[in-house]
């Protein structure tokens, strides 16, 4: 049995960031194919304009959301090691596989 003693709350902000951007980029691929089509079958002057919006939009929200993804994940490990210290860690089993 192993105790998980303590985290870096700067690696949990970096893995917070990387993986929250990451998520939204994918929910943004999604969005992207139904803006391409919405695009192709009413395309007029003020949709283009509404789809560039649209995509700044979307592309300030990702930033935001893998921002504050990260702080709350930097603040979690934060918390994480000033709980661990008092009360003890996460105990985990491992096992070496060969």
């Amino acid at each position: 049995m192993m105790e998980v003693k303590s985290v870096a709350p700067k690696s949990l902000l970096k893995l917070g960031f990387f993986f929250y951007l990451a998520m939204m980029l994918v929910v943004g691929l999604v969005g992207l194919v139904f803006l391409v089509l919405s695009l192709v079958t009413n395309y007029s002057a003020s949709s283009l304009t509404g789809a560039f919006g649209a995509i700044a939009v979307y592309v300030g929200m990702a930033l935001f959301y893998a921002v504050v993804g990260g702080l709350m994940m930097g603040v979690a490990g934060f918390v994480y090691n000033k709980i661990a210290k008092r009360f003890g860690g996460i105990k985990i089993e491992v096992e070496e596989v060969k």
